[in-house]
């Protein structure tokens, strides 16, 4: 009997956590020096109506590891195995650079962890038979009016220093995955511009929807779509992935399908997506899998403020990672 393909999944990952990060989201009450740090915050059983307990705090929740630090390679080295355990392919890797072709991957910032997680990413592979991998989402942070030079000046740095590097092969393509983030809402001449410029060098990926998509599909080699407040029990959910999903298919192009465990922002004036366990997660599953999807594009390892992570956290210990897992795993 042949056994079943595992899906093919790779989750968002935010490349942000740092001291001055967690400061900035915890708030100056937040008890800093103590062992081990107290959870900021609570929902509701559903994941709903958040509460904080220190005055200034905007997130609720703390990975099991407490404030980890991006810049240490043992903290790449944690997540890289947590996420290969429970059967993720890759980390699409949250990233912004200056617009300069000519970066400098030591610096500090973005480029410096972006260049220290492929750093492990490579180092985890050399001693592993099974591949963990990378992909890059290239963030656009609100800035929809950047500049086409500005974003392929970015995408030339990414492929000149990243082109070949082993961390970002693929089952796609020879090129590494980029998902442009927000592709739909850049002006039409841009997506072409950038198009034109970075195809040759990177397998572009849109974050689309299905009216956007006729317009942009030309540009792009494959699409999925950023939805991180995708709720199952939307009438409009099925349909939207499903008309999505069936235009990138009849445009002869792979369709990478988003999934999430929830989502709440209410704290930042947003709405919530209740996890209701992991009821949500296994609805969405099922749901989007019925479009046929190519691979899985997931929202997200560790998003604390819109509240999608999955990775272990003081909250729910490691329940998304093992029911992701089991999911991976029975398709």
């Amino acid at each position: 009997m042949t056994a079943r393909p595992l899906a093919n999944v790779y989750v968002h990952y935010y490349l942000w956590w740092t001291s001055g990060h967690w400061r900035s989201k915890l708030g100056p009450s937040y008890p800093y020096g103590q062992t081990p740090p107290p959870r900021p915050g609570s929902t509701n059983g559903v994941g709903c109506q958040p509460t904080v307990k220190y005055p200034g705090a905007t997130i609720v929740d703390l990975p099991t590891e407490g404030l980890y630090d991006q810049e240490l390679a043992a903290t790449y080295d944690r997540h890289i195995a947590a996420a290969a355990a429970a059967g993720i392919r890759g980390f699409l890797a949250s990233w912004k650079g200056s617009g300069r072709p000519s970066q400098d991957s030591g610096a500090a910032g973005y480029d410096q962890r972006l260049e220290l997680l492929v750093t492990r990413v490579n180092a985890y592979n050399r001693t592993h038979s099974k591949h963990f991998g990378l992909g890059l989402a290239l963030a656009a942070f609100g800035d929809y009016n950047r500049s086409a030079a500005d974003i392929t000046g970015d995408l030339a740095y990414f492929s000149h220093r990243y082109g070949k590097d082993p961390a970002f092969q693929n089952d796609y393509s020879a090129k590494p995955v980029v998902m442009w983030l927000d592709s739909r809402k850049y002006k039409v001449e841009t997506v072409r511009d950038v198009s034109t410029a970075a195809r040759p060098s990177v397998y572009l990926v849109g974050d689309e929807t299905a009216t956007s998509w006729p317009r942009d599909a030309a540009w792009l080699d494959a699409s999925s779509y950023y939805w991180s407040t995708q709720n199952p029990q939307s009438k409009f959910s099925r349909s939207s992935i499903a008309s999505l999903a069936a235009a990138v298919h009849g445009a002869g192009k792979p369709w990478l399908a988003p999934f999430i465990a929830g989502y709440n922002k209410e704290l930042a004036g947003g709405g919530c997506v209740p996890r209701n366990g992991t009821r949500t997660l296994d609805d969405i599953w099922a749901m989007n899998a019925t479009s046929q999807p190519d691979g899985w594009f997931g929202i997200s390892w560790n998003e604390f403020v819109e509240n999608t992570y999955i990775e272990p956290s003081q909250a729910y210990g490691t329940t998304y990672l093992d029911e992701l897992k089991r999911l991976i795993t029975t398709g």
